[in-house]
């Protein structure tokens, strides 16, 4: 039988999620382009699964001290040991809460990597939470479905799928899965992404978010660039590094 009227957090409660090697390098990549790494920079990473991102920002910023937040006790469980076997561990802290309830800032950097659209709150809750959450001058950097006519297709399959889900449609997501990215990721990996198909965003990037986050809550758009699709039933993606100003 399946399941409907659930909410994002309920379809990824007790889950874990690794971000894939790609997607770590490239925010790696990116606030090293914008940040003076050798400042000694506190860092947020919203959102962060099982902490690899966190992890691997702290590695980068020798002088940097992040903490990690994630609605997943089970990722924050799972990221824990990780983090108690890393070199930067030290310098990293992970943490199970709901970042709207979360108090931890000022920060000077947040990350935030295919999280913000599935928070089921209002542009002004989260928003303006983050803008308070960072120094004058702090930067943002996030990653979020954008508005398309092809994402609006495939959320539309992901409504049908999150009504029928089950068993069924998890056995059949996971198979499907195998057999376009077996070969790439290992099955944990590919059993973790499944869930994202039942995913329907809360908020989508665009220019009208763009303009809001400039007239609202101050932030300067310093860069955007798209994110290649890993998979045909992907929502494409745009990165968006923003300045507080």
């Amino acid at each position: 039988m399946g399941v409907s009227g659930l909410s994002n957090p309920e379809i990824l409660a007790g889950r874990t999620f690794t971000v894939p090697p790609e997607r770590r390098h490239r925010i790696v990549a990116v606030v090293l382009q914008h940040v003076d790494a050798a400042r000694p920079l506190r860092v947020l990473d919203l959102g962060c699964g099982t902490g690899l991102n966190a992890l691997a920002i702290a590695e980068a910023l020798p002088h940097a001290v992040v903490t990690g937040v994630d609605l997943s006790a089970a990722s924050i469980g799972q990221g824990e040991a990780a983090r108690r076997r890393h070199p930067a561990g030290a310098r990293v802290t992970l943490i199970a809460a709901n970042y709207l309830q979360f108090l931890g800032g000022p920060f000077d950097v947040i990350v935030s990597d295919t999280v913000l659209y599935a928070i089921p709150a209002s542009d002004e809750a989260l928003f303006g939470k983050i803008a308070g959450d960072l120094v004058p001058g702090g930067l943002l950097v996030y990653t979020m479905p954008t508005d398309s006519i092809r994402n609006r297709l495939v959320v539309g399959l992901r409504r049908v799928l999150r009504r029928l889900r089950g068993r069924r449609t998890d056995a059949l997501l996971l198979a499907i899965a195998r057999a376009l990215h077996g070969r790439r990721y290992d099955d944990a990996l590919l059993r973790e992404r499944v869930p994202y198909m039942y995913v329907v965003p809360d908020r989508s990037d665009s220019r009208a978010l763009h303009a809001r986050l400039r007239q609202r809550w101050g932030f300067e758009i310093v860069a955007t660039e798209p994110i290649p699709r890993a998979s045909p039933a992907q929502l494409a993606h745009r990165l968006v590094v923003a300045r507080r100003t």
